[in-house]
């Protein structure tokens, strides 16, 4: 077929098309009349390319649908032979990109490093810029501080609630007691008989106390708000 569209080169124009109007529908049965007829005299010929001219805007020509198939078949084959090519490149080098932007853990100087990794180094998150091997994270031409390490918070809940603190048992570390009337937290494990005023071994959970009466154990840090009625 022969190829009517300019596409991809250019944006092809088509005519755009109505519905015959009544005022036509005499002239469109005369251009059928003519169209059927095997041959034409010169008048005959003179009126039906007169009447295509008037009627150029209602009419669905060989040339306006082969022009159109045209177009549509170019469109497909760029986007076989151009698009899918493109974007199956294009997703290659993502996947490649995103795979780069992966955690490689504590700093080491012997380690190749790519482009778009991340290690901590002294307890801050460095981004790899350019790759580098051997070149610390405090280099800026090849790294970037992404985050830094703040400061130590108080303690969360995320720990293992075991009653009222007994001097029988070895605590391990996560573990919550009660004593005294306030709750520690065992910082590391312990032996049986380690109380929880041991600083070394434990850590006052809440050191905001609001109460009437005085704290029955007291600690470095903690903060009594007495209540006065």
């Amino acid at each position: 077929m022969r190829n009517l569209s300019s596409f991809p080169t250019k944006v092809d124009t088509f005519v755009e098309l109505y519905d015959l109007p009544p005022s036509l529908v005499v002239s469109a049965k005369r251009y059928q009349e003519l169209k059927v007829k095997p041959t034409l005299n010169s008048t005959e010929q003179a009126e039906l390319n007169n009447l295509t001219t008037i009627l150029g805007d209602y009419i669905i020509t060989p040339e306006t649908w082969n022009k159109f198939a045209s177009a549509l078949i170019n469109v497909e084959d760029f986007f076989l032979t151009k698009v899918d090519g493109y974007i199956d490149t294009k997703q290659l080098e993502w996947a490649t990109y995103v795979k780069d932007f992966t955690y490689k853990g504590v700093y080491s100087a012997s380690t190749q490093y790519k482009f778009q990794n991340m290690i901590t180094y002294n307890g801050d998150l460095y981004l790899c810029t350019k790759d580098a091997k051997g070149i610390v994270p405090t280099s800026t031409a090849n790294w970037q501080k992404i985050s830094t390490k703040g400061d130590k918070g108080d303690t969360g809940l995320n720990v293992y609630y075991k009653g009222s603190y007994s001097a029988t048992v070895a605590y391990a570390l996560g573990d919550a007691v009660d004593y005294g009337g306030l709750i520690y937290y065992c910082k590391k494990a312990t032996t049986a008989g380690t109380a929880p005023t041991d600083a070394t071994s434990w850590f006052l959970f809440d050191k905001t106390i609001v109460s009437q009466t005085t704290p029955p154990t007291t600690q470095q840090g903690l903060i009594w708000i007495e209540l006065i009625s």
